[in-house]
């Protein structure tokens, strides 16, 4: 069983209440009154209206012996209920009231309603009667709370977000909707005015008073012109139009009109009417009655007679003319034309003498006459006949002053302002229309005034008269202030929006339309009006009637209505609009348009940017808007300038629009975009087409293809010796001892967090790491991977398959087969090549986790460990080459300290305790186990031990080298020791040295070298002879044929050096040989600053980190100059030579200028 209407609810507590009420009442009042006497006399003498019925039951009576001062009883119920309890029955009796009116009641007017009995029952100590309301109350409560949610179920799913914006307020605010568009309580017969209906005084109120017709009627400059013509002419001017055609489209508000002049000639005192009338008439009221004639020619049959209620049975127009002027004795004039459906000749002119003044209003005369094309069997006469009658009864009301004729003929040619229209198919019906039409105009046309409708301003303001209210002084500020800030808005968006809205005149036209966008009002009168059935002004009272009332429930807070704000989401904003259009559209506005599901919201559920303004949802619904009517247009579409404008409003970012209607034409089925204008369309798009072919294609041809492209996203990196992009086994990639990096296949994806990836691509690393093939893997610490997000590869999928179908669309083979127009081939090649680097895009956002070894504890196997390398670097390689660089994960440089720290760290200090260790077992242990720093090659290998020889500290913890060692005698082969020899060509049989054992053999070598230095000078002469020199040379010579190249010194002998041993420092001459030799006496150095860099981080580096130490460190000369050499082949601007040069002649830069 349905549940109850709240109307039924209201009933029912009134039936309660009144039933509760009346012997309370009579109880409490029975002391006050004669024994036996109804407390209803009471209101009686009040109202001193003996003749009226009083009822105890009647709860209007009631309530108001409960709340209004009774003569000298005053206020009888003040000392039994208090104020506030007579509040209750004072808001009861609008309750009631209301309720008799038949006025709806919603959820929340019902629950107050039905609470405040409860209350009032409560407070006479009716607690039965107040349960009963009280269960009326909570079902009532529990019915809106189930249908909210149902309601909220959906509306949460299409809810639009605030558009308000601070400083503007929101439209609803500023003006208000009249209370029927409010409460949804219109009907949409209202917004046609019915002429035969108002003639017989029947028909919406609005409509058939006078006084409520003109205050909603907007006295437009043609209806104010139509007004004064007539009330000149019906008051006898004889140089006043007499014969006037209101020559307007379908729904052009020639019926409204005609009702204004009808009510003009009702006899309604002038006082009464609105000023604007008064003003109008100029104070002058008509002069006597007018008669009046209201002819509608859909309303009479021309082949069935139409008895009168004085018995008079009417067969034809004018016999229909007659009988409204002056009934049965008016008709006599006519009466055998009638019968005979001939013209009426002379009797016509008679016939409006008697009755004028007069006014005659024929309508919908075209559908009359059509009913009597190719027939001479019916009542009403022939075809013929009524263009004579037509043209006798121009005639007669020309030759009667005081008599006027108001004829509504489409139009179907140029009207006086130039443009062009044509006659509606539906009020012309056909080719009988056709020629009815032609043959009225011929005849009205030579003696008629053809008056124009209003223009499209006054047409903004006929509708905001019927749907708002008029604006206060505040609000009319308020209007202002929003108008300002639009116009401003746009002033800033030159390029991006039609140039109009840059003129001061948009302006006007803002606050003219408001709170309707002007471009709304464009669309509806400009686009939809050309549909058959949408009839102008009518068609958009019905739509924007529909379109406020949404908009209000919703609690819209935008600033203006837009074309935007449509809710086609709204069932009876799309009924509405739907009506006027193929019913495959319907279809269409919920997929792609506005709905649950629809295309436009999901784009926006996925871009948070443009759902936080609900972007592509209001550009759809321009869209829609701006398109659907023009689809079978020469020019189909929007442009994009207009679409934009339908939308844009302060608070909206405009860059954002073009990536919204992109990715609405990408993923809509009916969305056609060419050049700069779009459209919805009732056939699938190229786009759906390719969309379809995308989701089915097979997961593996997409992941094939993304293999393919991650070989052009790969790049190359200087942290990598190779680059293994997508193996298929870890046999694949090969057991390298350089930096390989390996980018896994697109099956391969991890996701979660760094600390705890998890997928199939962890499962693969760990497996590549620790095997290749049925082997085990050797170099695994020479290995880094980078492994597709899971989540980021479905965007990467998704854009693949739009590659893929594209790339096959563009094809000659497949343009051809599915017949695409040179622009729809031109098309699909564009979004071939553009989807194509969107899937690049796609593809390199996707590889974002390096994946590598990672062995803290040496005594522990290595784990996988994860680090994101996203970024804006497209290649993969160079991007994750630059992250792994700057965490020292891989390093393409190192120094020897960096060899020494692992040499004398835990894993590697037991090995290092025997005081050698040959560069080629020592770069395997670097290539073989994670816990050692990962070079990148060899080289980087090799380069770190050479530097060896730089290192002035490196008896402290580093090492020396040498070719070989000679395990027979314990000694080293070819030592070189820091920092005064040269490093020796590094091989795998290079041998790095402990520090005890270089300086042990070095001190036994330099020992040995200066006995033999003095046997040699002993056996050959006395010092400085060449014998001694030779002496010295000979002695410098090694095993390996190394010589000393420290030039002899200039008295005494030379020092002997040792093999390899670099130079002696200049300036040493004179030393003792044999005394104590200064080491370490000078220190020279250059450095290169980044110019891209922190230059003064970079100085203050290098002062704090070498210059303070060697100034501590007591140095008797420090040196210091900063070279600087800047070139720009463009030549400087004049601000950087005059800043630069006043700079530099202040810190006294030499030569400090600037050269060419």
């Amino acid at each position: 069983m349905p549940a109850p209407s709240n109307r039924a609810r209201i009933a029912a507590a009134i039936d309660i209440l009144s039933g509760a009420l009346g012997p309370w009442i009579a109880k409490t009042l029975a002391p006050r009154l004669p024994a036996g006497a109804s407390w209803t006399r009471l209101l009686a003498a009040k109202d001193a209206r003996p003749d009226r019925q009083y009822r105890a039951d009647d709860l209007q009576c009631q309530l108001r012996i409960l709340t209004e001062r009774i003569g000298e009883l005053g206020f009888p119920f003040s000392g039994v209920l208090s104020r506030g309890e007579q509040n209750l029955a004072g808001e009861l009796r609008d309750v009631r009231n209301a309720w008799a009116h038949n006025a709806p009641f919603n959820a929340d007017d019902t629950y107050r309603a039905l609470d405040t009995a409860e209350r009032l029952l409560r407070a006479i100590g009716a607690p039965e009667s107040a349960g009963r309301v009280r269960r009326l109350r909570v079902d009532a409560q529990r019915s809106t709370y189930e249908a909210a949610t149902r309601r909220d179920t959906r509306a949460a799913a299409v809810a639009m977000p605030g558009l308000g914006e601070e400083g503007l307020t929101p439209w609803r605010d500023v003006v208000r909707p009249h209370r029927d568009i409010m409460s949804g309580d219109f009907g949409q017969a209202e917004f046609a005015a019915d002429l035969h209906q108002v003639s017989r005084g029947e028909g919406a109120e609005e409509y058939v008073d006078p006084i409520r017709f003109y205050e909603r009627t907007y006295l437009t400059e043609g209806l104010r012109t139509l007004l004064a013509m007539s009330a000149r002419r019906l008051s006898g001017d004889a140089n006043a139009q007499a014969v006037i055609n209101l020559q307007t489209t379908f729904g052009g508000g020639k019926t409204h009109s005609m009702l204004a002049a009808w009510h003009l000639a009702g006899g309604t005192p002038l006082a009464e009417l609105p000023q604007g009338v008064q003003d109008l008439l100029g104070g002058a009221p008509l002069r006597g009655p007018v008669n009046r004639v209201a002819v509608v020619g859909n309303e009479i049959s021309p082949g069935q007679p139409s008895a009168k209620p004085d018995g008079t049975v009417v067969n034809t127009l004018w016999g229909e003319l007659a009988w409204q002027l002056g009934g049965a004795e008016a008709y006599a004039l006519v009466a055998e034309a009638d019968r005979t459906g001939t013209n009426p000749g002379h009797a016509l002119r008679t016939l409006i003498a008697r009755h004028a003044p007069a006014l005659i209003l024929i309508d919908e005369w075209v559908a009359y006459a059509r009913g009597l094309y190719g027939r001479d069997d019916l009542v009403g006469g022939s075809f013929d006949t009524q263009f004579t009658f037509a043209q006798e009864l121009t005639a007669a009301v020309q030759g009667v002053p005081g008599a006027l004729l108001l004829v509504s003929i489409p139009a179907s040619d140029v009207r006086a302002d130039g443009t062009t229209t044509r006659a509606s198919e539906l009020e012309i019906g056909g080719e009988g229309g056709r020629a009815a039409l032609q043959r009225l105009q011929h005849v009205v046309s030579r003696v008629a005034h053809n008056w124009s409708p209003a223009t499209s301003g006054e047409s903004f303001e006929i509708v905001r008269r019927r749907l708002f209210t008029d604006l206060d002084a505040d609000a009319a500020r308020k209007r202002d202030a929003t108008v300002k800030r639009f116009a401003d808005y746009y002033r800033r968006q030159r390029g991006e929006l039609p140039r109009e809205t840059f003129e001061a005149d948009y302006e006007g036209r803002l606050r003219a339309a408001y709170p309707i966008h002007p471009e709304l009002f464009d669309r509806l009168y400009g686009d939809w009006s050309s549909l058959e059935k949408f009839q102008r002004t009518r068609g958009v009272l019905r739509l924007m009637s529909a379109v406020v009332h949404s908009l209000v429930q919703a609690g819209d807070d935008a600033p203006l209505i837009m074309p935007g704000s449509v809710p086609f989401d709204d069932a009876a904003v799309r009924d509405e609009i739907a009506a006027y259009l193929d019913d495959a559209w319907r279809t269409i506005i919920e997929k792609d348009v506005d709905g649950e599901r629809a295309t436009p919201l999901q784009i926006d559920r996925d871009r948070p940017l443009f759902g936080r303004r609900a972007l592509t949802r209001r550009i759809a619904r321009a869209l829609f808007l701006g398109s659907a009517a023009t689809i079978d247009a020469a020019h189909r579409g929007i442009e994009r300038e207009r679409l934009f404008l339908g939308v844009a409003m302060p608070g909206d970012t405009l860059g954002n629009f073009g990536s919204s209607l992109q990715l609405l034409s990408d993923r809509a089925t009916y969305v056609y975009t060419e050049g700069t204008r779009s459209w919805y369309d009732r056939q699938p798009s190229i786009n759906r087409i390719v969309v379809d072919r995308a989701a089915a294609l097979d997961a593996a041809d997409v992941a094939e293809a993304g293999v393919e492209v991650l070989r052009a996203v790969a790049g190359t990196s200087p942290e990598f010796s190779a680059v293994d992009i997508a193996p298929a086994s870890t046999g694949d990639v090969a057991d390298s001892r350089s930096v390989r990096l390996v980018l896994l296949h697109p099956r391969h994806t991890v996701g979660g967090r760094a600390a705890s990836l998890s997928g199939p691509g962890m499962e693969f690393a760990d497996e590549l790491l620790r095997r290749r093939a049925s082997a085990a893997r050797v170099n695994a610490n020479a290995l880094i991977l980078v492994a597709p997000d899971a989540a980021r590869w479905e965007d990467a999928d998704h854009a693949l398959r739009l590659h893929l179908a594209w790339s096959e669309m563009a094809r000659p083979d497949s343009i051809r087969a599915h017949d695409l127009t040179q622009s729809q081939a031109a098309q699909a090649r564009t979004k071939a090549d553009e989807a194509r680097a969107a899937a690049e895009r796609a593809v390199s956002a996707a590889w974002i986790w390096a994946l590598h070894p990672d062995q803290p504890d040496g005594g522990r196997p290595f784990v996988v460990e994860a680090m994101r390398v996203d970024g804006s670097e497209p290649r993969i390689a160079a991007r994750a080459g630059l992250k792994l660089g700057k965490e020292d994960i891989v390093f393409t440089s190192a120094t020897a300290a960096t060899i020494a720290l692992q040499l004398n760290g835990p894993n590697l200090r037991a090995k290092w305790n025997e005081g050698r260790i040959t560069a080629g077992e020592l770069w395997g242990i670097f290539t073989r186990y994670p816990y050692m720093p990962r070079l990148r090659d060899e080289r980087v290998f090799r380069a770190a031990l050479a530097s060896a020889m730089d290192d002035m500290g490196w008896e402290s913890g580093g090492f020396a080298l040498a070719s070989g060692y000679d395990a027979e005698h314990g000694d080293f082969i070819d030592l070189r020791v820091p920092p005064h020899d040269d490093a020796p060509p590094i091989t795998d049989e290079t041998v790095l040295v402990a520090p005890a054992l270089a300086r042990a053999q070095r001190d036994r070598e330099e020992a040995a070298a200066k006995a033999r230095a003095r046997e040699a000078a002993e056996a050959g002469g006395s010092p400085g002879s060449g014998g001694a020199s030779a002496a010295a040379a000979a002695a410098g010579r090694t095993a390996g044929g190394a010589t000393a190249r420290a030039a002899s010194r200039a008295a005494g002998p030379a020092p002997v050096p040792s093999p390899g041993r670099r130079g002696v420092a200049p300036g040493s001459g004179g030393a003792d040989p044999d005394g104590p030799r200064a080491e370490n006496t000078r220190f020279t150095g250059s450095v290169e600053l980044d110019p891209d860099g922190d230059i003064a981080a970079q100085l203050a580096s290098l002062a704090e980190e070498v210059i303070v130490h060697l100034r501590r460190g007591g140095a008797d000369g420090l040196e210091i100059a900063v070279s600087i050499d800047a070139t720009r082949y463009a030549g400087f601007d004049r601000a950087t030579v005059r800043t630069v040069s006043e700079n530099a002649r202040v810190l006294r830069l030499k030569p400090g200028r600037f050269e060419g």
